[in-house]
């Protein structure tokens, strides 16, 4: 059982950033140059250099986690795909994400119950706190942070239409992202509302 991280609460989705980095990955291939090139030219615009470290760090965590498929397609393909691909360094970068995305907002999904509410996060949350000595161990203001972001996230990547009582959406994903995901690990396909029997139908096609 990995254990849950926090991290994410300082840096939501960050999706521009995110492409900025990414294409400075792909023309640098360095991560020391990609940072020293930011901070030079300020191309993220953060005032801080505290923020920028911060934000730096996230997103160099979950851009490492990509295949270099996935991360060729973030930097190259639409911004659909780009949010897909941030969705799937998402959830390989924060366990919790992935757990209440395919716990939660996938099973709700399946059985057509596509309001998410604060009742559904509440219920999560205790439930894994049995399981997750760290939820018991955060002050009340981070839980409050946790779910504030987590649900930032999900409307930022596109699976609820609001951070509150969103309803839960499955993404459009293209041939060219199911392919990438597909060919890293088909689970990771729950984390956009397929079913176990869509990801068998479509990976035995």
């Amino acid at each position: 059982m990995k254990k849950y991280t926090f991290s994410f609460t300082g840096a939501s989705a960050l999706i521009a950033e995110t492409l900025v980095i990414a294409e400075e990955y792909e023309r640098l291939q360095d991560w020391k140059e990609v940072q020293k090139s930011l901070m030079d030219s300020n191309l993220l615009n953060k005032v801080k250099e505290v923020t920028f470290k911060r934000e730096f760090a996230e997103i160099k965590k979950r851009l490492s986690l990509l295949t270099a498929p996935q991360l060729e397609l973030m930097v190259h393909g639409s911004l659909d795909e780009a949010k897909a691909m941030i969705l799937l360094s998402l959830i390989k970068a924060y366990p919790l994400i992935k757990d209440f995305i395919t716990e939660v907002l996938l099973n709700k999904y399946l059985v057509f119950d596509r309001l998410l509410t604060e009742t559904d996060y509440i219920r999560f949350f205790n439930t894994k706190s049995f399981l997750h000595a760290e939820l018991n161990e955060i002050t009340e203001i981070t839980a409050k942070k946790v779910k504030q972001v987590v649900y930032k996230l999900l409307e930022q990547v596109g699976l609820i239409t609001n951070t509150k009582n969103g309803t839960i959406i499955r993404p459009l994903l293209s041939t060219n992202a199911l392919n990438v995901i597909v060919a890293d690990n088909p689970s990771f396909l729950t984390a956009f509302l397929f079913s176990t029997e869509e990801i068998k139908a479509y990976y035995m096609k």
